[in-house]
């Protein structure tokens, strides 16, 4: 048994999801996906360390089966929360906003990727976040319709050069 796993995800926004409403069937089946994921890493992993980039969308939905699995293995579960900056949210609707502070409240870890690069776009900001969490993992989840720009994308994209392991979870365009 290997003594750490780690694993990173990007994914769409709810718009190239099911929309905004997180109680909805799509994302209740995406959550235990995602869940078998970080299980099945545990039968092959003493410790397994999960990386969120903390958007709306397939983020939350992977953080919250991070803290499910972390309340069901406190000591082998590490969520590491990797935002661009403590402003992530400051444009969503006040729910969301609640939410976000909610499940980063519960990580173990955050990673901020604004130091440097204030004058850089916010775009690019989150590029190196993406490149932050492709980095970190052994297996990077894409949730991922195929489309060939936008932020996943360019994820998959970098995840392939660096020969990173990924794990494609398809949702339809």
């Amino acid at each position: 048994m290997k003594e750490k796993i780690t694993l990173s995800l990007t994914g769409h926004r709810p718009d190239k999801l099911a929309g905004y409403n997180l109680n909805q069937k799509f994302y209740h089946n995406l959550q235990s996906t995602l869940e078998n994921y970080i299980k099945e890493a545990l039968c092959h992993a003493q410790v397994v360390e999960c990386h969120s980039g903390m958007a709306l969308g397939a983020d939350t939905i992977w953080a919250q089966a991070i803290i499910k699995y972390k309340e069901l293995y406190p000591e082998r579960v590490v969520f590491v929360a990797d935002i661009p900056d403590e402003n992530q949210p400051s444009r969503w609707p006040k729910h969301s906003q609640d939410h976000w502070k909610q499940l980063i409240d519960q990580a173990d870890r955050i990673n901020t990727y604004i130091e440097g690069f204030e004058d850089k776009s916010y775009a690019f900001v989150l590029n190196q976040r993406n490149l932050g969490m492709i980095n970190a993992c052994d297996i990077l989840i894409a949730v991922y319709n195929g489309d060939e720009t936008g932020g996943t994308a360019n994820a998959v994209r970098d995840a392939i050069k660096k020969n990173k392991k990924i794990a494609f979870v398809r949702v339809k365009k």
